[in-house]
């Protein structure tokens, strides 16, 4: 990709980033209102590697649903779950949701 310079009006550039911008937060907002997550979502919601929502799911410490093989999660279910415990994060997860 080679570079070149390019001449743009000030209102047109703001118009494009605000533009990109509007779809970035419309995307994260559907994210965050999304109920049933999988497996790779709870992870990236709760920020945890994936072995320790393994081992959190075979103590029973988070509550899920199984449809055939693949795994899901409840958003409210978790956060419920998680109030009672000494998740560090859960705070921060519940004041960045409100």
């Amino acid at each position: 990709m080679e570079n070149k310079l390019v001449v743009i009006e000030i209102d047109h550039l703001y118009s494009i980033v605000k533009q990109a911008v509007n779809e970035v937060l419309k995307m994260e907002k559907s994210e965050q209102l999304k109920e049933l997550l999988n497996f790779q979502e709870t992870c990236d919601f709760l920020g945890i590697h994936p072995s320790t929502l393994n081992k959190w799911k075979s103590q029973n410490k988070i509550p899920y649903k199984r449809l055939g093989k693949r795994v899901f999660f409840k958003r409210q279910e978790i956060l419920e779950s998680l109030q009672n415990s000494n998740f560090q994060k859960y705070k921060q997860i519940t004041e960045f949701n409100t």
